[in-house]
């Protein structure tokens, strides 16, 4: 009996030790793979990083940060530092309260009004409040990937807090498939409601990847580069249900964002708050319903829209090596143009 059990560890022995040895070559060789893949992504075709990523929540989807450096770079050819406050937006904070010394302008927008890809000083928003320092202070509540439907709601929950006089809102060609990803802003009755997305799987891995070091990561990088395909599929759902529940002769995206900007410019006209639109150079020519919602309030005086494309006209080289259309060049003549703007209007 002894020797039986004796031969059977002798036999057991030797099994174990393999499955072990080829565990750890299959570990070693999958990091050694991984390093090699690493370092070749840096040095043929780095991809662009962004660290630290932005909070994710059910409330607006993705959100910035308080008071914190996005170190946003392509190792060997570009790095901007994107520094946001402690109320969560990228500039200089104003302290919010029940009375303020001079007016406040809220800017809302996306990457464009954000601006990325260029200095924190450098934004038209930062040049904005240059121009007009002393006379009026200028809130940048732009983020990167909103679309309308966020950048209403954070108007209303924090925005409306600076009693602004006027707001700039600035339009993008991907807000409309935007505000049907983010579907945190609806209308019932009249009126806006606000609700959460579903605080899902994919939201929670988000949550912690965006905590993690792996942001700095070329191989992440590329993963979720690929993996972007995702948000179209959602997209393609959300127009599907719009379809099926509000019939509409005009793209339902197009239908729904037109719905959403004449709400809310109305609102601030009641509210006496003035509304000003900008649009990335022609890209609302993209939307031609979209375009004409906007010029028929603009004649109704409920709000003034901008055709910024012209005050480009002789300038080039204006974009920004991260990749943007507007570069510190565009945001500093943006920045100046609307400055000017502001200051008619006072008068």
């Amino acid at each position: 009996m002894a020797l039986t059990n004796e031969r059977e560890a002798a036999m057991t022995q030797p099994a174990s030790r393999r499955t072990a040895f080829i565990t750890v070559t299959v570990l070693l060789l999958s990091c050694l793979f991984l390093l090699i893949g690493e370092f070749l992504i840096r040095a043929v075709k780095p991809l662009p990083t962004l660290s630290p990523r932005y909070l994710y929540s059910p409330l607006y989807g993705q959100f910035l940060r308080p008071s914190c450096a996005m170190v946003n770079e392509r190792p060997g050819h570009w790095r901007f530092v994107y520094t946001v406050n402690q109320y969560q937006y990228r500039g200089t904070p104003i302290p919010v309260s029940n009375r303020y010394a001079i007016p406040n302008i809220v800017l809302l927008g996306d990457s464009y009004t954000f601006g990325e890809g260029v200095a924190d000083s450098e934004t038209y928003g930062a040049v904005m409040g240059q121009q007009l320092h002393g006379s009026f202070n200028v809130v940048n509540l732009g983020v990167p990937g909103w679309g309308l439907t966020q950048e209403i709601r954070r108007y209303y929950e924090f925005g409306r807090l600076y009693d602004p006089s006027a707001v700039i809102l600035q339009f993008c060609r991907n807000d409309p498939d935007d505000d049907l990803e983010s579907y945190v802003t609806t209308i019932r009755e009249g009126r806006f409601v606000f609700q959460p997305l579903p605080d899902n799987e994919a939201l929670g891995i988000k949550k912690y990847l965006s905590d993690s070091w792996i942001q700095k990561s070329q191989l992440y990088n590329l993963i979720a580069t690929i993996s972007f395909r995702t948000r179209e599929q959602n997209v393609g759902v959300r127009k599907r249900e719009l379809a099926a529940t509000t019939p509409s002769t005009i793209p339902v995206e197009e239908q729904f964002y037109n719905d959403l900007l004449e709400l809310f410019a109305r609102d601030l006209a009641e509210r006496h708050v003035g509304l000003h639109v900008i649009a990335v150079n022609n890209q609302l020519d993209e939307f031609p319903r979209i375009r004409s919602k906007i010029r028929d309030l603009d004649s109704a005086g409920v709000l003034r829209y901008h055709e910024v494309a012209g005050w480009f006209k002789d300038v080039t080289e204006y974009g920004s090596p991260e990749g943007h259309a507007w570069g510190s060049k565009a945001h500093r003549i943006l920045g100046v143009n609307l400055a000017d703007i502001v200051r008619l209007e006072k008068k």
